[in-house]
């Protein structure tokens, strides 16, 4: 009888047992869904953040030489003012008034020419 009830019980332990696997098997199925969808979602970040490295190294270049055409026509300008001014010290221009067209034309002023 004794061996009856051992057998039973030993039989009952591994049903038992092969239910618990199984729930843990289906958990582990559950977690490596999970993390699945986890590492896709991560892949995508990075996706997205490296676009966005990207994106912003770009727009650093661009400004960069953007700057660099600023200033080189600001160098430019300046070197064309200073030669505008020696030629206007060196004449006898500086003595002298501007034509009404030309102080309108710096005024902005928006009225008809004077002259045809």
């Amino acid at each position: 009888m004794m061996d009856k009830f051992g057998t039973i019980g030993v039989l009952l332990l591994a049903i038992c047992l092969g239910w618990y696997a199984s729930l843990l098997s289906d958990d582990l199925d559950t977690a490596q869904e999970a993390n699945g969808k986890l590492v896709k979602a991560l892949e995508s970040r990075d996706e997205t953040i490296g676009a966005l490295k990207g994106a912003a190294d770009a727009d650093r270049h661009a400004t960069e030489e953007q700057l660099k055409l600023e200033q080189q026509k600001r160098a430019k300008a300046d070197a064309e003012n200073r030669t505008l001014r020696d030629a206007l010290e060196h004449s006898g221009c500086n003595n002298q008034r501007l034509p009404d067209d030309a102080l309108r034309i710096l005024r902005r002023e928006t009225s008809t020419p004077a002259s045809p």
